[in-house]
């Protein structure tokens, strides 16, 4: 069996915090991206994750066997993006590992239960609170009205335009979730309310863009980080049909921009600790899928 999962970034958002991990988590945008991850999940005995050809032992994945009722999982994980880059990788390792359980307990597999599942853990170990409905939904832009997991979550997706490129840039790295919601959250939560209630007001993908950007200022971003962006993208801002915004997303950058030049990454690729790649927007959400 083999699943894909988009990547996801959020712009903004506003916690939400319960005593039960089904109704907690937050209501905010973001964008769902590709390259996806990609993971074969095996049959048979044996209880091992690999990432990239590497073991990953992380308590996430303990989290989410331990909520399944299972005590292995083997999965093989290709990823362009790692855990604590800013990119929702926990929220995909969390759905493959909850797949994989489900598929050894030999029991009906859905994308809510798995969803579920992966929310729940996400939840308990605090790394994340949004992306795993998200990454199960997909389609470019993603908007979470209601918290929750999978069937209690409410979502919405606006068009996006396929031009746009994701580049996402490494600026502080090893920064986690739980930091970050321990250092900003109520900055973060003040914020994300204002600027979440702006964005339903007038919902579009360039909205978003700039809500982002106002977003991080107000919690992510100093003034000087925000003048020395403007400075190093000043030529590549918004002239004509070609349009740049960034955001920060923990310790990673975001440059969103239509038709990226290779000036563009070049100046990015010099400029930064690591740049992650050029990605598109995802059109799709998870998708599981059997061998013939």
């Amino acid at each position: 069996m083999r699943v894909r999962v988009p990547l996801h970034i959020s712009g903004f958002w506003v916690p939400h915090i319960t005593n039960n991990p089904l109704t907690t988590g937050s209501i905010g945008a973001g964008i769902t991206l590709e390259p996806p991850v990609e993971a074969e999940i095996k049959n048979g005995p044996g209880d091992k994750v690999l990432v990239n050809s590497v073991i990953l032992e992380h308590d996430l994945i303990n989290e989410v066997k331990r909520i399944a009722g299972v005590n292995s999982v083997n999965v093989e994980i290709t990823s362009p993006s790692r855990l604590g880059e800013g990119l929702g990788f926990s929220a995909a390792l969390s759905i493959v590992v909850a797949a994989s359980a489900l598929h050894n307990l030999r029991k009906p597999l859905t994308l809510n239960k798995v969803g579920t599942i992966a929310h729940e853990a996400e939840v308990r170990m605090m790394t994340g609170l949004g992306d795993v409905v998200a990454e199960l939904r997909g389609g470019g832009l993603v908007v979470r009205l209601k918290p929750g997991a999978p069937g209690v979550s409410e979502l919405d997706v606006i068009p996006v335009r396929e031009s746009v490129s994701v580049i996402p840039c490494i600026i502080k790295p090893g920064y986690t979730t739980p930091q970050m919601l321990r250092d900003y959250w109520h900055a973060i939560k003040e914020a994300g309310e204002a600027v979440f209630k702006k964005f339903i007001a007038e919902p579009s993908f360039d909205r978003f863009l700039e809500l982002s950007n106002e977003f991080s200022k107000a919690v992510f971003m100093s003034r000087e980080t925000d003048e020395k962006l403007k400075e190093l993208l000043r030529k590549h801002m918004s002239s004509g049909s070609v349009i740049t915004y960034y955001f920060i997303k923990k310790g990673t950058l975001v440059i969103v921009s239509d038709n990226p030049s290779e000036e563009l990454i070049n100046t990015l690729k010099k400029s930064f600790n690591r740049v992650l790649g050029i990605f598109k927007l995802s059109s799709e959400g998870t998708v599981v899928s059997y061998p013939p």
